[in-house]
């Protein structure tokens, strides 16, 4: 990764730091693409310059590729406050591994936990895909139990999904074996597997070790403002006051998005935007807030969203609490209500949780 870029990035930063007037960065997130190219001095310039005088930064994480991971980078990485190292092991077992064209093989991963495992002192998340093809459901247990003996804190695990079109669609046309009922089961016994090793799950596909959650990942689904820098980044500024809130995407061309930062700055940002109604960002209260197991609250949806009608703040009606959406997963138990200290807490069930996307559609 070229230093004009890293630089690019810090100049970037700057400019929102400026424009929103930003204090501190509660937390920072070192990921996309392949953030694991950085190099040692590159990854000192990066965070030196973004915690440079802005306060005590929660949580920093930096995802890394286990095909690229070596000590000089963890060192420096845990020199500059990197409190989170998140990798994307996906499986252990190497024909699981080939079917998706996965370039790392499986003693490469285990030699980068290795490397973890002797001398990191921060947190650990894995990232682990159950569902893929030329696995059984025994050999995918056995990556997952192989994966969980290096004690992450943290584990992601998601379900293999094939899109229309593309080349594993196409392979699997042609006779490459996987079945989608098959890929949901194998995430089912996952899941209860992590379950029985003392994970919590507190989101759709993540699990931690309690008091190791991603507090990071926390921000986007309680619909923090995130300020998004880099080639192909996203950032969102919310406005729960009735106006209209921003969320803008950076173009994908890196060469572009260098030359405008690095240069004397004219023009339109190198960004599509977006402009988020407040209906929208009531909308995606729910898509967001209903992906965790704490739900969302009474009192944090009237604070926001008095104004979107026809529910005018009453989170009970928007739910149909009575006789209606809620009171039917409240019966199946796919959903619970609690008392909290200014209002009621509307959560859905880990098996709740597994419909949610039906459960959003008929909101």
């Amino acid at each position: 990764m070229g230093d004009d870029y890293v630089r690019a990035l810090v100049h970037e930063a700057e400019y929102y730091v400026r424009h929103y007037q930003i204090d501190s960065f509660k937390t920072i997130y070192i990921g996309g693409g392949t953030p694991s190219l950085l190099s040692a001095k590159q990854i000192d310039f990066l965070l030196g310059a973004l915690q440079n005088k802005r306060g005590r930064v929660q949580e920093i994480t930096h995802e890394v590729n286990p095909e690229t991971l070596d000590l000089e980078k963890l060192y420096a990485a845990e020199a500059n406050g990197v409190s989170r190292l998140s990798l994307g092991i996906q499986s252990l077992n190497n024909a699981a591994l080939a079917s998706v064209h996965r370039h790392c093989s499986s003693e490469r991963s285990l030699e980068a936990l290795s490397i973890i495992q002797s001398c990191w002192h921060g947190d650990l998340n894995l990232d682990v895909i159950a569902g893929l093809p030329d696995q059984t459901s025994l050999a995918f247990l056995h990556s997952l139990e192989r994966v969980l003996s290096y004690h992450p804190d943290h584990l992601s695990l998601y379900t293999l999904t094939v899109e229309d079109g593309t080349a594993l669609a196409s392979r699997i046309d042609e006779g490459l074996s996987w079945s989608a009922d098959k890929a949901d089961e194998e995430w089912l016994q996952g899941r209860n597997l992590l379950l029985q090793c003392g994970y919590r799950q507190y989101e759709v596909s993540n699990f931690a070790i309690p008091g190791h959650e991603s507090r990071h990942n926390l921000a986007y689904w309680r619909q923090d403002d995130y300020i998004g820098i880099g080639a192909g980044a996203v950032g969102t500024v919310y406005a729960f006051d009735g106006g209209t809130g921003l969320r803008w995407t950076n173009t994908t061309n890196i060469a572009a998005y260098t030359a405008f930062w690095q240069e004397e700055r004219h023009g339109a940002l190198p960004r599509t935007e977006e402009e988020l109604p407040i209906s929208i960002e009531e909308f995606e209260y729910f898509m967001m807030g209903l992906r965790m197991l704490e739900g969302v609250d009474s009192a944090t949806y009237r604070s926001r969203y008095a104004s979107v009608s026809p529910w005018m703040g009453d989170i009970a009606r928007r739910l149909e609490v009575d006789g209606g959406l809620w009171q039917r997963l409240l019966a199946e138990k796919k959903a619970c209500i609690s008392e909290t200290e200014n209002g009621k807490r509307y959560a859905l069930s880990i098996d709740g949780l597994l419909f949610l996307n039906d459960i959003l559609r008929k909101l």
